[in-house]
């Protein structure tokens, strides 16, 4: 039987950092900030924080279009590969669920009918207790069917595909931008789709796609992120020195957005092309799965980003730039590493157990 060949570890490393951007935006977005009920004054801890929540959406994105990267090669389901996803969900859900109703959490109360707390417990992935875990599960199981249509579609045709779905995201989004009574976004075409195809052409054209130089992605990736750090002083402007409070910021901040697209896209094709293996790495990334269930926890959040907030974000919000900064670096670092490791043991405790039960083991 043929060895399987280790994924290269450029895309790999890509993972790692895109969880990295997730766990920083959720801190800045769930955290107990002072400015949260403070005036129109944009503090400069506060403006680095606007742009970290952008670049949780780069994080999502690049998330996808990795998926539709590897799933180019798909030829069948990979069963496996779906339970390598669902069987730490659920271990999280109801360990979370245990801890909480021992703690005595008020969501953790059963009644009937079930609070949607436990409900999202005891079905994760139906519920949408972790978004971005249902929509991976849904894209998986859907994609090998839209494989074969877009094997079949010639190189003008899926890239005129890409810029229809990708106008199907920003001409909305512009529309309600700019007349704020306009629903945001008309057409229900999930971003994860879009991202999955758009990984799909990476590697589809990945020799083709040589002829863009590293220089001129980095330019991509720049232009993409300084987008990202006007949006933050534009959408403030808006809201508090011209009164327009209905603005809405999906054309500059949000997933389906052209700065998100542009610099998620940009990322993916460059460390696609880092032809390296580091077993490390690999593993690391092989966690981040882990570390998304952990920290993205309904009782987790309540417990430890709301209810005692044990990171003492209230109190960090009054620091110097360069003390928050510091301060968030290393908040982020400990929540990844922390998270990482409960995910290492539950791993190793789940190898165990296929040794000791299963005849020939295989890596969860």
């Amino acid at each position: 039987m043929k060895l399987k060949s280790p994924r290269r570890s450029g895309l790999e490393l890509l993972r790692i950092i895109s969880m990295v951007m997730i766990v920083a935006a959720h801190l800045s977005q769930r955290g107990n900030w002072a400015w949260l009920n403070a005036g129109s004054e944009l503090t400069p801890n506060q403006f680095f924080m606007n742009i970290i929540i952008c670049f949780g959406q780069v994080g999502v994105a690049i998330f996808f279009a990795i998926t539709g990267y590897f799933l180019y090669n798909s030829k069948t389901y990979n069963w496996k590969r779906i339970f390598k996803v669902l069987r730490p969900t659920w271990f999280y859900s109801l360990l979370f669920l245990i801890i909480a109703f021992i703690i005595g959490l008020p969501s953790a109360n059963f009644s009937w009918p079930l609070n949607s707390s436990i409900a999202h417990s005891l079905f994760p992935i139906t519920t949408n207790a972790y978004w971005f875990i249902s929509t991976y599960v849904a894209l998986y199981l859907l994609f090998p069917y839209l494989k074969i249509w877009l094997d079949n579609l010639n190189t003008k045709k899926l890239l005129r595909l890409i810029l229809i779905l990708a106008g199907l995201f920003i001409i909305p989004n512009l529309i309600s931008y700019i007349f704020a009574d306009v629903s945001s976004f008309i057409f229900s075409i999930p971003a994860a789709l879009f991202y999955a195809i758009v990984g799909y052409a990476a590697h589809r054209y990945e020799k083709q796609l040589l002829i863009i130089k590293n220089s001129r992605l980095i330019l991509i990736n720049l232009s993409g992120i300084a987008i990202y750090i006007l949006s933050s002083i534009i959408i403030h402007l808006a809201t508090t020195r011209f009164g327009y409070h209905n603005i809405n910021n999906n054309i500059l901040i949000d997933t389906m957005s052209l700065p998100c697209m542009l610099t998620s896209v940009s990322l993916v094709i460059i460390f696609s092309r880092m032809r390296f293996i580091n077993r490390f790495i690999n593993y690391l990334a092989s966690l981040v799965f882990g570390v998304y269930l952990i920290h993205s926890n309904g009782f987790f959040i309540e417990y430890v980003w709301q209810q005692h907030d044990l990171l003492r974000t209230t109190t960090a919000s009054s620091y110097s730039p360069l003390h928050f900064l510091l301060y968030f670096i290393l908040t982020v670092i400990i929540i990844y590493l922390g998270c990482s490791l409960i995910e290492a043991i539950r791993k190793s405790c789940t190898q165990l157990v296929f040794k000791l039960f299963i005849k020939q083991p295989k890596q969860t």
